[in-house]
């Protein structure tokens, strides 16, 4: 396996976050998102795109599904259980990953419903057999966006579904200067309360975010955003007809990361909604480090 992976599994078998230092741990934020995605403020993680998949289900749910980069695999086997896809092929770069699928798949009562692959999956051919094809967070880690796209179309069935939640934001995270602005006059804005790190309560979190060096993202993830600001065009390439929604992220991704863990529930709802409100303005503009997509193979 390329040694780029191999870092990258790595990095992932041990990766941790502080609790709610991450929009992504941050249950209002979640549901904020799911609301743009599917038109209500649904509960949990990828619960809206989740909710969008299903409305483009056939009846009986797609019959072959593959999904790229599926971590533990949780969010698979809620469209199991779910019955919106009979059996899911799910792909992974890290050996550990196959014990801990397995397992979330017993637990879930749907193993004999999933099927197993470690290594990189774009080196296997696929001919048109996929019902759907999964893209969740993965997408953003592959170093062609392009080629994962036109590998993905040719995997698909006529009138088969790919689907995408993914960053979609600066490649290796080189924010832009405007990003970075932006996100600066949302933490000056903010009682110095918001400020202390999360991991550090005596060190003060910037007003100002720093990009990380290249150097430093291929050291500590060689796959991480490795073309991410090339998807949505790369997707309208591949894809003339996608529908694509994007779901914001230069104010919860960018301003607040790790000042999102000193908000308090309760107390702080009022101002995280109308910084909510101000991406949300952004995305429509164009200025969205997320997006969901959903395109038909013709």
């Amino acid at each position: 396996m390329d040694n780029r992976l191999e870092v990258a599994a790595a990095r992932w078998a041990v990766r941790q976050e502080a609790a709610h230092s991450r929009w992504w741990s941050h249950p209002r934020i979640v549901r904020h998102v799911n609301r743009i995605v599917c038109g209500d403020p649904v509960e949990g993680p990828h619960a809206g795109f989740n909710r969008l998949i299903r409305r483009a289900a056939p009846s009986d749910g797609f019959g072959h599904a593959l999904s790229v980069g599926c971590g533990s695999g949780g969010k698979e086997m809620k469209l199991l259980q779910q019955g919106v896809v009979r059996h899911f092929h799910l792909c992974e770069i890290g050996e550990h990953r196959r014990e801990q699928i397995l397992a979330k798949a017993e637990e879930h009562g749907v193993a004999d419903r999933v099927t197993v692959h470690i290594g990189n999956a774009l080196d296997r051919p696929l001919d048109h057999s996929f019902d759907l094809i999964y893209w969740n967070n993965a997408l953003h880690h592959m170093f062609d966006a392009r080629a994962a796209l036109l590998w993905s179309r040719a995997g698909l069935s006529v009138g088969g579904l790919l689907a995408m939640d993914d960053f979609v934001g600066p490649t290796r995270f080189q924010w832009t200067d405007a990003e970075l602005d932006l996100a600066a006059r949302v933490r000056a804005m903010l009682p110095d309360r918001f400020l202390p790190h999360p991991r550090n309560q005596q060190i003060m979190i910037p007003c100002r975010p720093k990009r990380p060096t290249i150097e430093e993202m291929l050291a500590a993830d060689p796959t991480e955003a490795a073309d991410s600001e090339a998807i949505l065009g790369a997707l309208a390439d591949v894809f003339p007809d996608a529908e694509i929604i994007r779901t914001g992220g230069v104010v919860y991704h960018l301003a607040l990361n790790d000042v999102l863990a000193n908000f308090r529930e309760g107390e702080d709802d009022a101002l995280l909604d109308a910084l909510l409100l101000l991406d949300e303005t952004l995305a429509g503009q164009g200025h969205s480090h997320y997006a969901v997509a959903l395109a038909r193979a013709s």
